[in-house]
C-alpha cells in the first residue's frame, strides 16, 4: 500500500524539470499557444488593415500580441510578477520554512512533516503557473470581446494574481504569517 509521502513524492518527481517534467512540458505548451496566438493576431491585424473600420479596432489584434508574447515569456512573465509583488527573484520550495517560522518552521529538520509540506507547495507553485496560464486566457477572450468584458477581465486578472502568489507561495506564505503575528500586537 502506498502512503501520502510516496505519493507526494511521485507527484513532486512527476513535477520538476528534473523528473518527469510536466513544468518543461506546460512551459513548451505556453510557448506553442504564444506562437498560435500572435499569429493569430498579425493575421487580425493584416485583416483590419485591408479591410478598414468594418472589421473592428485594432485593440483586439495588439491586446492578442501581446498575451501571445506573455505566453512565450512565461518563465519571464512569472519572474517579473514576483518581482514586482514581492521584490524577490524566485522562490525555492523549501523557504517555507524560513519565510514563516512561527508555523510550519517549526518541524524538524528532516521530518516527514517537513517533507509533505515542501512536496505539496510544489504542487501549489505548479498550479500557480496553470492558473497564470488561465488568467491570461480570459484576459484575451476580454480583448476579443468574446465573453463580454467583465465577464472575464475580472476573472483573468484575479487567475494571474491569484496564479503568482500561488507560484510564490511561501513567500505569500510568509506575508500572511506576519500580517497575523504582528497584526495582533
Amino acid at each position: 500500500m502506498v502512503d501520502l509521502l510516496q505519493i507526494i513524492e511521485n507527484l513532486v518527481a512527476a513535477i520538476s524539470p528534473g523528473g518527469g517534467g510536466l513544468t518543461g512540458l506546460l512551459y513548451i505548451m505556453s510557448w506553442l499557444l504564444g506562437v498560435v496566438l500572435v499569429m493569430m493576431a498579425i493575421k487580425a491585424a493584416s485583416r483590419r488593415s485591408e479591410m478598414g473600420k468594418n472589421v473592428g479596432s485594432w485593440s483586439s489584434p495588439a491586446w492578442s500580441l501581446i498575451i501571445g508574447v506573455c505566453f512565450i515569456a512565461l518563465p519571464g512573465l512569472m519572474t517579473s510578477l514576483t518581482q514586482t509583488f514581492f521584490g524577490v527573484d524566485s522562490t525555492d520550495p523549501a523557504d517555507i520554512f524560513s519565510y514563516a517560522p512561527s508555523t510550519v518552521g517549526l518541524f524538524d529538520a528532516d521530518s516527514v512533516g517537513r517533507e509533505m509540506i515542501t512536496g505539496i507547495v510544489v504542487v501549489i507553485q505548479f498550479f500557480g503557473a496553470i492558473a497564470i496560464m488561465r488568467g491570461l486566457l480570459l484576459l484575451r477572450e476580454t480583448a476579443n470581446g468574446g465573453g463580454g468584458g467583465p465577464k472575464t477581465f475580472g476573472p483573468g486578472l484575479t487567475h494571474v494574481i491569484a496564479g503568482s502568489m500561488a507560484a510564490n507561495f511561501p513567500l505569500f506564505i510568509g506575508v500572511v504569517e506576519w500580517v497575523i503575528t504582528n497584526g495582533a500586537a
